[in-house]
C-alpha cells in the first residue's frame, strides 16, 4: 500500500473551496485488510469483527491458495511477516497453516470463514485477487453461492483476464477495477467493471479524474491507507463513493459527525 502523495494536500485544498455539495453523498467505509491497527492482527477474523463493530460496510481481503488448494486470506506471498511461521503460502498445506499463530492466538482464516461471517448481513467482502496462477476462480464463486453470499462479494480484479473470467462465471458478481496503471481504466470500463479504484496521486495529477469516472457511470473508490482523519474528510469532499482505510473507525466518526451537522 503506497501512502497518499504529500502533494495531494494542495489538490484537496482546491476542492474544499467548492465541493460542499459532494460532502452530502454517502461514502462506503472499506476496512483495508480488516483494518491495520495496533494490537489487532490484520486479515484475521478478529480484525473483521472489529471493523464491522466500527461501521465498516466492506472488508478488503487478500486471497491466496495453499499447496493443497485451500483458499486462504493472506496479503503477503509468504507467512513470515504476519505469523510465527516461514515459507510461501503456495508451498504450505492448509494443515500446516492452521498451526501458525497470526498474532494474539488468531489463525489464518479461510475465504469460506470470511463468507460465513458476512453472509446474511449488509457487509461486503472486497476480494483482492493477488495471484490467479493457482487460484480456482470457480471455487471462489461456488463458495459464495454455497453460503448465499454472492451479494456480499465484490471481486477486485487487477487484470482484465480476471475481470472477464469472473464476469463469465457469474454476471451478478460486483467488480472493482484494481488496475495497475491509470491508462488501463478505459479498458476495464469497456470490459464491464462496476466500480473503479483510484490512487490519490492519480487524482492529484488529474484534477478532473473523479468527475471523468463518474461521467462514465462508475463509482469511485479511493485508497487512503493510514491517512489521518482530516485527510479522510478531505477525500470525502472530493466526491468519492468509497474509501479504503486502515482505520475504519476514523471514517465512521467523520460520517457520524456529518450526520449531526
Amino acid at each position: 500500500m503506497k501512502p497518499p502523495s504529500p502533494g495531494i494536500a494542495v489538490l484537496l485544498a482546491m476542492w474544499l473551496a467548492h465541493a460542499a455539495d459532494a460532502a452530502a453523498q454517502p461514502v462506503v467505509s472499506v476496512a483495508h485488510r480488516g483494518g491495520i491497527v495496533p494490537g489487532v492482527p490484520e486479515n484475521t477474523l478478529a480484525a473483521y469483527r472489529r471493523a464491522i463493530e466500527h461501521g465498516a460496510q466492506a472488508i478488503e481481503i487478500d486471497l491466496r491458495t495453499t499447496k493443497d488448494g485451500q483458499i486462504v486470506i493472506m496479503h503477503d506471498e509468504t507467512v513470515d511477516r504476519t505469523t510465527n511461521g516461514h515459507g510461501k503460502v503456495a508451498q504450505l498445506t492448509w494443515a500446516e497453516l492452521q498451526q501458525l499463530d497470526a498474532g494474539h492466538g488468531e489463525r489464518i482464516p479461510t475465504y469460506e470463514q470470511a463468507l460465513q461471517l458476512v453472509a446474511g448481513t449488509d457487509v461486503a467482502l472486497l476480494l483482492d485477487i493477488k495471484v490467479t496462477r493457482n487460484l480456482d476462480r470457480g471455487k471462489v464463486v461456488q463458495l459464495a453461492l454455497k453460503h448465499d453470499a454472492l451479494r456480499n462479494v465484490i471481486v477486485g480484479a487487477r487484470r482484465l483476464s480476471d475481470l472477464r473470467a469472473f464476469r463469465k462465471l457469474n454476471a451478478e458478481l460486483r467488480t472493482l477495477g484494481l488496475m495497475k496503471e491509470l491508462n488501463d481504466m478505459d479498458a476495464f470500463v469497456r470490459a464491464g467493471v462496476d466500480m473503479i479504484r483510484l490512487w490519490p496521486d492519480w487524482v492529484e495529477e488529474h484534477p478532473d479524474l473523479i468527475a471523468r469516472v463518474h461521467g462514465l457511470g462508475k463509482p469511485v473508490w479511493l485508497i487512503a491507507g493510514d491517512a489521518p482523519s482530516h485527510q479522510l474528510g478531505a477525500f470525502m469532499q472530493l466526491g468519492v463513493d468509497g474509501i479504503l482505510s486502515d482505520f475504519p473507525e476514523r471514517i465512521q466518526a467523520l460520517l457520524a459527525d456529518r450526520e449531526h451537522r
